[in-house]
């Protein structure tokens, strides 16, 4: 093999493993932000949303609606924030809607019942993977 395609494999490989890493650390960061929020922070009940919008992207959809709730100072917040579908479920069964935020930024919030996802962990291995073999 020349020393110019060896080359390029490696580039490959190291940018591959490179771009993995970066993936496993945000997925690693959301997940770690996401169980932070829910064990310190504190709980509201949003009131029920009127309007949402929605986003279809790969077959999933997202939504998007302004979230009015009062913080345990008193504090009324109107947040837009996006959801997924099972809390819309949720509002349309009618049922209290919990979320948890931050008392030193009562603005960002996460809904209780959210579930971390591990996608973004996933791809970043994949990539990894994809790139030490195939390469």
């Amino acid at each position: 093999m020349k020393p110019s395609r060896q080359q390029g494999k490696l580039l490959f490989k190291i940018a591959g493993v490179l771009a993995g890493v970066v993936f496993v650390a945000f997925g690693m960061q959301e997940r770690s932000e996401l169980s932070r929020t829910l064990k310190l922070g504190k709980h509201a009940v949003v009131e029920p949303i009127t309007q949402y919008t929605e986003f279809k992207k790969s077959g999933s959809s997202t939504y998007t609606a302004e979230f009015h709730y009062k913080t345990d100072s008193g504090q009324q917040m109107v947040v837009k924030h996006s959801f997924p579908e099972e809390i819309l479920a949720e509002f349309k069964a009618h049922r209290p809607v919990e979320i948890a935020y931050m008392p030193n930024d009562p603005s960002t919030f996460v809904f209780v019942k959210q579930q971390s996802s591990w996608t973004l962990v996933a791809v970043g291995c994949a990539l990894m993977l994809a790139a030490l073999l195939l390469a």
